[in-house]
C-alpha cells in the first residue's frame, strides 16, 4: 500500500522515510522532549505503527486528541506525558482502554487526582505521577478511593520516577 501524499511527507519529514516498504510495524519507543510532535503526528505515526511499548514525551505539542491515537498502540506499557497543558481529564477513557500499560505520568499536565479518583479505572497500572492540587487530608482521601479501586497501582506524587536523583527509591502515597 502507498503513502498518501500527506503520510508521505509526514514520513520523509520525521523519519527519512519515502515508501512503506521503509516501515516496521513494531516500534520499542518514541521520546521527545521539547518536540514538535503534535495530534496530526500520532495520527499519521497509528495508521502505520501498530506495536510499541514505551512513549516519552516531554513538553510537546500533542492534545488529549493524540492521545486518543495512542490507543490503537499494541503492548504500550509505559506512558510519559509530562508538561503538556493541553492534556485533561478528557483522555483518561482513552488511558482506561490501553490494556498493557504499566506507568502512567502526567505530571505537569491538567489532569488533577480528582480526576483519576473520579474517572481512572486501568487496573493494568502499576504506577501513576502526578502533581498535587490539594491539601494533604483531602490528598490522602482521594488517594485511598483510587488505592481502593486500583490496588495494585502505587500513585507518586510531586515526582516524576520512582527513584530521585540521587538513586533512593520515592515513596508512593500507599504502598
Amino acid at each position: 500500500m502507498k503513502f498518501s501524499k500527506e503520510e508521505k511527507k509526514f514520513w520523509q519529514t520525521h523519519y527519512h522515510f519515502d515508501k512503506p516498504s521503509q516501515l516496521y510495524e513494531n516500534w520499542q519507543q518514541i521520546w521527545s522532549a521539547d518536540g514538535n510532535e503534535d495530534d496530526d503526528f500520532f495520527c499519521f505515526f497509528t495508521k502505520r505503527v501498530t506495536t510499541i511499548q514505551d512513549v516519552y514525551l516531554k513538553d510537546t505539542l500533542i492534545t488529549d486528541k493524540a492521545v486518543a491515537y495512542m490507543v490503537q498502540f499494541k503492548e504500550l506499557k509505559s506512558l510519559f506525558l509530562r508538561r503538556h497543558d493541553r492534556i485533561t481529564k478528557a483522555c483518561i477513557p482513552f488511558i482506561n482502554q490501553m490494556q498493557q500499560l504499566e506507568s502512567l505520568n502526567i505530571t505537569r499536565t491538567k489532569i488533577t487526582l480528582t480526576d483519576l479518583c473520579d474517572f481512572l479505572e486501568n487496573q493494568t497500572l502499576k504506577e501513576v505521577f502526578l502533581d498535587a492540587e490539594d491539601d494533604e487530608k483531602n490528598i490522602l482521601e482521594k488517594a485511598f478511593m483510587l488505592k481502593e479501586r486500583m490496588p495494585n497501582c502505587d500513585i507518586f506524587l510531586n515526582c516524576s520516577s520512582s527513584i530521585d536523583a540521587f538513586g533512593i527509591k520515592e515513596k508512593p502515597i500507599f504502598s
